[in-house]
């Protein structure tokens, strides 16, 4: 057994799907089969049920699910720490939303650097999909997401509340606001069904973005309004380039933590969550 079959078992776990482990990994989809085959033989189990849509864990295979993540979490961190300079005692890996970054950097990396300077820190980018299966893969540690899937092996808690604000170019009441100069932006499957509840005349707006950072851009130099992170704008509330429309509700946007049910190194994890909580939860 080699870490590219694991690879692959992992792969096929969280697509449910030959083609795509292929297309991820670079591979003939028969090379996949012959790999799943290989380790089906090898710890005697059939580890995947097979459907006319995909294919999804049978119950040995979940069981297996939990050593295949350690084993590649230990084959990335010995990569890792063979890697580092003499004197660093290890390696984290850090997973972070898109619409996230901007909020943990540079604070996270400082705090860790203070606080635990004999660490390696590995940072990575993404949406929720491909974090959430990262972690499950043991190619990052922890991370922070919007709506991470729910995988056998994963811890999911609910890290923090963000706050939503709708604001504006110029001075405005909700009263005034229509859908025509309204930038939607879909921050989650959650946020849409708040969102419809609460602001249901302004559900069909004339302009929908995926990233907040560009209705951003757009607010700071034209008119119209959108719901923005208070965390995100507060700077610019300061300094009236933009403005807090008077009598919109304000809507929450949970924000999550992913980590695995059983940590390669569980003190070095604990340090990396302190600080998270230190740098975005305010007291």
């Amino acid at each position: 057994m080699d870490i590219n079959t694991i690879q692959t078992f992992l792969e096929l776990a969280s697509t449910g799907n030959f083609s795509r482990v292929a297309e991820r990994l670079h591979i003939t989809q028969s090379t996949v089969s012959a790999r799943i085959k290989v380790l089906e033989e090898r710890v005697n189990r059939k580890l995947f049920e097979r459907t006319s849509i995909g294919v999804h864990l049978t119950p040995a295979g979940q069981r297996f699910h939990n050593y295949a993540v350690s084993i590649q979490q230990l084959w990335q961190q010995g990569q890792q720490d063979l890697a580092l300079p003499d004197g660093f005692d290890g390696m984290i890996g850090f997973g972070v939303h898109m619409n996230l970054w901007k909020r943990a950097f540079p604070g996270w990396i400082n705090w860790m650097r203070m606080h635990c300077p004999s660490l390696g820190i590995t940072v990575e980018m993404d949406y929720s999909e491909r974090l959430t299966e990262k972690v499950s893969q043991g190619l990052l540690d922890v991370a922070l997401t919007l709506m991470p899937r729910v995988l056998p092996g994963l811890h999911i808690e609910q890290f923090m509340d963000d706050k939503l604000i709708m604001v504006s170019h110029e001075p405005k009441t909700f009263d005034e606001c229509n859908n025509l100069d309204y930038l939607y932006i879909d921050w989650s499957y959650g946020y849409r069904e708040e969102h419809r509840q609460k602001l249901p005349h302004l559900h069909s707006a004339t302009i929908n973005l995926g990233l907040p950072e560009a209705a951003l851009e757009y607010l700071l130099e034209n008119s119209g309004y959108a719901y923005l992170s208070l965390a995100d704008v507060q700077e610019y509330l300061d300094d009236k380039r933009l403005f807090a429309v008077a009598g919109a509700p304000s809507l929450n946007r949970p924000v999550y933590l992913i980590y695995p049910e059983k940590p390669v190194d569980k003190e070095q994890l604990d340090i990396a969550v302190n600080g998270l909580r230190a740098i975005l939860i305010k007291a």
